[in-house]
């Protein structure tokens, strides 16, 4: 007996085979494109629309700084503002008011401004809130 007698034909490999299962309406190339465009869609809503909404707050927040307002800044340094230039993108902050010592950053920058009458309103508010309480 041969080792060749005992291997099976290559016909007998594919005849107890299962017929191919029929493909099923809209897995062609066009399911193919509209899935990807549907992708693009969410990946657009999920990424992009919440970028711009971040990027017009952080615009209107440099917008509003004026002189002398207190500021953050991403580095965590705390100053009051003593010069704006916004042609030039930078902002001077006075950080120690004993020594005069300022710091020159980019307005980019700045990512909180400490606004007293802001702060007023939610002291008021939290006593409002603790008068209703008694």
């Amino acid at each position: 007996m041969t080792v060749l007698s005992t291997l099976p034909t290559f016909a007998s490999l594919f005849a107890d085979a299962p017929a191919p299962a029929p493909t099923p309406a809209g897995s062609g190339p066009f399911a193919v494109v509209m899935m990807t465009f549907v992708m693009l869609i969410v990946m657009w809503l999920l990424i992009v629309l919440p970028k711009k909404s971040q990027d017009k707050k952080a615009q209107a927040l440099i917008d509003s700084i004026k002189i002398n307002d207190k500021v953050m800044t991403t580095a965590g340094i705390i100053g009051t503002v003593s010069s704006i230039d916004r042609d030039g993108g930078e902002i001077v902050l006075r950080v120690d008011d004993a020594t005069g010592a300022k710091i020159r950053f980019a307005l980019g920058a700045v990512c909180f401004v400490f606004n007293k009458e802001a702060a007023k309103e939610a002291k008021e508010a939290a006593k409002d809130k603790q008068a209703k309480k008694k």
